[in-house]
């Protein structure tokens, strides 16, 4: 099982590129907050940009996208230590996954939370 260790120097942190053709499967996340300097609400971004493609209807060409869809989101206290497995067994990504940190609402980067990523291919 590959795995990934951030830290959240940024308010959106990669944790899996896109793989072609297999799906992300995670099998065990990890939130460590307790250096952190607040609370963490975290979210896991499912990141990918759809083909081109044609409207059936008029022929008109739409453009490629990118996109970003929430896959979880989990409130972690400060001081707190989160391990979650069970959570996660209907989590996929179809693109690249990435973890998004916010305090309030607020984008916030803080590198005294920790982010554990386990996962599997498929």
């Amino acid at each position: 099982m590959p795995s990934i260790v951030v830290d959240m120097t940024a308010a959106a942190m990669p944790l899996v590129t896109e793989k072609r053709n297999a799906k992300v499967k995670p099998s065990l996340l990890v939130v460590d907050n307790v250096t952190a300097l607040a609370d963490s609400e975290l979210e896991l971004m499912d990141i990918f940009t759809t083909d081109a493609s044609i409207v059936a209807a008029t022929g008109a060409a739409i453009v490629g996208a990118a996109q970003a869809v929430n896959r979880l989101r989990i409130n972690v206290s400060l001081l707190a230590c989160v391990s979650m497995q069970d959570e996660l067994k209907d989590v996929k990504f179809l693109g690249g996954a990435r973890v998004d940190r916010t305090v309030l609402g607020v984008a916030t980067l803080d590198a005294g939370c920790h982010v554990t990523l386990g996962y599997d291919l498929e």
